[in-house]
């Protein structure tokens, strides 16, 4: 609950009257007693400015509350000249009547040109009300205490008359009124404790603002795109006030922002120098107390989030021994994830019912606990996500949601919030009002972030409010999360990039154990999904068969030879199916880059060689093997000749022509590794599974070295760098990097924007590394990540993105700058 985020109501009423400068006179003895929302315009000019052109403003003037009050203040647009003045709103039980008091003359603008129009002179305790009539409209100004009153209400200006010489009139907003900063835009005030009829009738009978405290005042100020709301409010204890909660309670550092998820709709945290003082406050202001408040004495920060559907709690302690005893006896079971247990709690679990009211009627079924910090939330799922986003630093902190905002805040609150535009229009309609919260979600301020702070300080509470537009600049060499997508099924392939050609932009192919095919754009948005009869064996290639700069996919599967276009429609005649199955991977040949494609499926010893057509290429003579074929062939080209490499599994390896026949002839057999060949210093280069690493050249001559590599050892090379994952050690070229003990992948390098980056994934401890050509790690890794990773530029901005399989039924996308 955050009925603080009301702040938000007041920061637009403000703007809902438009007209001029400063004016140091006080206007307190001609207030209407029963005013309760009153505002003071030191700059009417400026506020005219802002008002037609601030984005924030225009997003929320069309819907409730916001237009009603337009509607009520529209009166005050016929005046002239005014530069300043305050406008004090009443209520009774249908209608809100406003005053208006200022020094400056009252005067209606072009009056001479209006031809709908009447003025009345009235007389009332010796005193001359005019009446105006301007068109529909209809307002009574007078002369009172030596300023110029306007009104709504004829009735409501009499009362004021009557009442100017009250001595007590106004006390309390005299002692706000002194202290607000007159040199602001706008000074706001709101009688919370006078002002429930008007709250009713703006946000309706759901508004929970009657409950923050007694009186609010505020100093609004606009700048571009950003609205500041700073002040004081008070809260008396008479009543079950909201800030009497932190009554004697010192802020301390929010610090649950580098816990919570970076994919939180929202972050609230709350702080506490002692917890056992905000059980006696709640004590003395009649909220519940529980059996079990002891329990979390040593709570000094309470955050809450929500990924999606699903809320989170954090509860920050300096002593985790009494909470942590009570959780082991309330679980139901246990498990790991990612090294970090998993507790399954009862679901009639009493324990949330002592953080009531701040966190809501919410029961959370998971619970872990990482350091100091115990994690809550209400599905296994989430949970599990959140720790892999705090293990890898993908956090709230690193967003430009918090980024953009954090200069604005000060870093030690009772209370603070920060949220996205989902899930402040979310949390007013909770928190605040559905009528508030319905205005928030037509706004269409989707790229603005909200953030409410409250501070208490000796009776007082310091208070602040701001919208802020999101600056998306990318922070120099960081790592950061894209997105995320989760399946319903687990995956069966790794993600791998593929080529929008409409845009020359990346986007993301891969497939779940139910075969069924997702392309995925380079937003995190699936475009298509196509189930297939089988899983994809290996890389999907992309092939621009007619020669029109249309991409299609082709790939097999473990019976079929496939040619899918963009929108995954098969390309006839590329559905093509083998009986028996165990097909290898797919392999294409472009042998002189004019997309004359050569498509060759491998069978166990049969190899089918196909052209644009879909037709069996019948020059290629090499149809049948001697053993099995291990893997897909392989094509090289050398001083412009073309080499095809095959492995067999009986350890022959066959180099042929691009007509099948044999190019060099190799007697020798070799026990090859799990590694594809690379041409590496122009030679053909593998590694052997008992350690040793062979080169062939052009002519034949065969060199080997014994490197004493571990049979799952794994290599990738490029023309001049050779990278070695052995055990725990990479070697790239000469530079050796020894990692933590773990069960390391095979290297994968990548060339791009002129810079190499060779990766291993460590799947035992679930980390991904990344490298440059000198073995120098590249700045912020290893991440969070269970795969081998995929790599591009995936937004043609010459700045790095992978991709990588997270859960067994979840990919990532980071962004490398």
């Amino acid at each position: 609950m955050r009925p603080f985020l009301a702040y938000l109501i007041i920061a637009f009423i403000c703007y809902s009257c438009t007209s001029k400068k400063k004016n140091d006179s006080s206007p307190l003895k001609v207030i209407p007693e029963n005013a309760s929302l009153i505002f003071q315009i030191n700059d009417f000019e400026s506020v005219k400015n802002e008002f037609s052109s601030n984005e924030i403003l225009n997003g929320l003037t069309l819907n409730k509350p916001f237009s009603t009050l337009m509607n009520t203040l529209k009166d005050l647009g016929l005046l002239s000249n005014q530069k300043s003045g305050l406008v004090a709103l009443s209520v009774d039980s249908l209608n809100i009547d406003y005053t208006f008091i200022t020094k400056d003359s009252l005067s209606i603008d072009n009056w001479a040109e209006l031809t709908s129009k009447s003025k009345e002179d009235l007389t009332f305790n010796d005193h001359t009300i005019t009446k105006y009539t301007v068109d529909n409209a209809i307002f009574y100004t007078t002369y009172l205490n030596d300023f110029w009153i306007m009104c709504s209400s004829q009735h409501l200006l009499q009362e004021n008359i009557n009442s100017v010489s009250s001595p007590q009139k106004n006390s309390s907003f005299k002692q706000l009124y002194e202290v607000s900063n007159h040199e602001k835009l706008i000074n706001i005030w709101l009688d919370i404790d006078k002002g429930t009829t008007m709250l009713n009738n703006l946000l309706g009978k759901d508004q929970k603002v009657s409950n923050f405290g007694s009186w609010l005042t505020l100093d609004a100020t606009v700048h571009g795109n950003e609205l500041v709301l700073s002040g004081i409010a008070q809260s008396n204890d008479l009543n079950q006030y909201y800030l009497s909660l932190f009554k004697n309670i010192k802020p301390i550092e929010n610090k649950v922002w580098n816990l919570a998820p970076s994919n939180s709709k929202y972050v609230i945290s709350f702080g506490f120098d002692e917890f056992n003082k905000f059980i006696e406050n709640k004590t003395l202001n009649n909220y519940p107390t529980q059996p079990l408040d002891s329990l979390l004495s040593t709570v000094e920060e309470i955050g809450i989030s929500e990924i999606g559907q699903e809320k989170m709690l954090f509860l920050k302690t300096y002593g985790t021994v009494t909470l942590l005893d009570y959780l082991n006896t309330e679980k139901v079971s246990t498990e790991e994830f990612s090294g970090n247990e998993i507790w399954e709690l009862h679901s009639d679990n009493t324990i949330f019912a002592t953080l009531q009211p701040l966190i809501g009627d919410i029961t959370f079924t998971f619970a872990s606990i990482t350091e100091n910090t115990f994690i809550f939330s209400t599905s296994k799922t989430t949970l599990e996500s959140a720790i892999s986003k705090i293990k890898t630093g993908d956090t709230f902190d690193k967003t430009p949601i918090y980024k953009t905002i954090k200069t604005n805040l000060t870093q030690s609150s009772s209370v603070l919030s920060i949220s996205n535009f989902e899930g402040n229009a979310a949390f007013l309609n909770e928190s605040v009002s559905k009528t508030l919260g319905s205005s928030f979600s037509n706004s269409h301020l989707k790229d603005y972030v909200f953030a409410s702070q409250i501070i208490a300080d000796n009776g007082f509470y310091h208070t602040n409010f701001l919208i802020k537009k999101i600056t998306n600049e990318d922070v120099q060499n960081t790592v950061s999360q894209a997105f995320e997508i989760q399946f319903n099924t687990d995956l069966a392939t790794l993600p791998q990039f593929v080529t929008n050609h409409n845009n020359g932009r990346k986007e993301i192919i891969v497939q779940d154990q139910e075969n069924i095919l997702y392309l995925i754009s380079n937003t995190g948005k699936i475009l298509w999904k196509k189930q297939l009869d089988g899983t994809v064996q290996g890389k999907v290639h992309q092939v621009d068969l007619f020669r029109n700069g249309k991409l299609q996919l082709a790939f097999t599967t473990n019976n079929e030879f496939l040619i899918l276009d963009r929108n995954g429609k098969e390309v006839k005649p590329f559905k093509i199916t083998y009986s028996g199955g165990n097909l290898n991977p797919l392999a294409v040949f472009d042998y002189e880059g004019n997309k004359n494609y050569r498509f060759i499926v491998t069978q166990n010893k049969k190899l089918h060689m196909y052209n644009n057509e879909g037709k069996t290429v019948k020059g290629f003579t090499y149809d049948t093997a001697e053993a099995n074929i291990l893997n897909s062939p392989q094509h090289f080209r050398i001083e412009k000749k073309d080499y095809i490499v095959l492995k067999l599994d009986n350890g022959k390896l066959k180099i042929l022509n691009r007509v099948g026949k044999t190019r060099i002839n190799i007697k020798d057999k070799f026990s090859f590794s799990d590694n594809e060949i690379r041409l590496y210093q122009n030679k053909f280069t593998f590694t052997s599974m008992d350690g040793i690493l062979y080169q062939i050249d052009s002519q034949g001559k065969i060199s080997s070295s014994n490197l004493n590599l571990a049979k799952d050892h794994g290599i990738d090379a490029t023309s001049r760098t050779l990278a070695i994952m052995n055990d725990n050690i990479l070697q790239i070229r000469d530079k050796k990097v020894e990692l933590e003990l773990g069960v390391y992948t095979k290297p994968v390098i990548f060339y791009l924007n002129d810079k190499i980056y060779v990766s291993v994934t460590d799947i035992q401890n679930q980390k991904i590394y990344m490298f440059d050509s000198q073995a120098e790690a590249i700045p912020n890794f290893p991440i969070f990540g269970n795969s081998v990773i995929d790599m591009a530029d995936m937004n043609r901005n010459k700045k790095p993105e992978l991709v990588f399989k997270d859960q067994e039924n979840s990919i990532k996308v980071y962004k490398i700058r």
